[in-house]
């Protein structure tokens, strides 16, 4: 039997945003908050220019929002939940008492992990849309989180390789001159010249190595908060190559 991935574990205490211009919904919604297994701190919103106000000022778990609003519409709200750099990744959910064709595939296209219509909230069905929208926001900011720890130590490396290359690239270039001055004064038999050439053939490829690491890692693409450090490293001034003179 193939073993199937636990379910992300839902916060203890959730901050929960509700967007409707309708006092009674906004205390239904606040009621059935109080029902859930974690615990609720509920923040209210009349119109799109009190959410626009509060969207800001705290990390929110939670975001319900209605569809009709004196100032616009819900897909107004849900764009502003997806320009804030704070909650950008939270769990939302379309609360509505109107049913139009398409709106609620445009609210899953829009972002929202569910839609539901007030006529057919329940305590049931309530949980178990917040349930499924907070385990989905939980996957996407830990799919997020992972994907930008990769990106940074894949960076880190890159500049660490092509360090060390502008690093090693001088010694390679002092070994062949030495070797150059050795086989210019040296009187032995061929066998020697042929262990010469052997290490040369070797610090060969280790040259061509390098520059093509320093190549990949010029040409590799690096975040705007690197750049500076990738300029840096890029700009140093690189020893000549010893290979040309080794010719003739």
């Amino acid at each position: 039997m193939t073993p199937t991935n636990p379910s992300p574990q839902l916060p203890a205490i959730s901050n929960v945003l509700i967007l409707d211009d309708q006092r009674f919904d906004r205390h239904r919604l606040a009621r059935l908050c109080s029902g859930l297994e974690m615990k609720c701190t509920i923040t209210n919103a009349t119109d799109l220019a009190d959410f626009a106000a509060v969207i800001e000022s705290s990390v929110f778990n939670l975001v319900l929002v209605d569809y009709f609003l004196p100032d616009g519409t819900g897909f107004d709200a849900l764009s502003m939940v997806r320009l804030s750099p704070r909650n950008c990744n939270a769990a939302t959910i379309m609360v509505t008492g109107h049913e139009q064709d398409g709106l609620a595939h445009n609210a899953i296209k829009a972002g929202c992990s569910d839609y539901i219509l007030k006529d057919d909230l329940s305590a049931t069905s309530f949980r178990r849309a917040v349930t499924n929208a907070l385990q989905k926001s939980i996957l996407t900011t830990e799919a997020v989180t992972q994907s930008f720890l990769h990106a940074e130590t894949e960076a880190v490396l890159n500049r660490f390789a092509s360090k060390c290359a502008q690093d090693i690239k001088p010694m390679v270039s002092r070994m062949m001159r030495q070797i150059r001055d050795l086989r210019g004064g040296d009187t032995s038999g061929e066998a020697d010249q042929d262990r010469f050439e052997r290490v040369e053939d070797s610090c060969m490829v280790l040259w061509e190595f390098l520059v093509e690491l320093e190549r990949y890692n010029d040409n590799a693409p690096m975040d705007d908060v690197n750049s500076h450090s990738a300029q840096s490293l890029t700009t140093v001034r690189k020893p000549p190559s010893p290979f040309a003179r080794l010719t003739g």
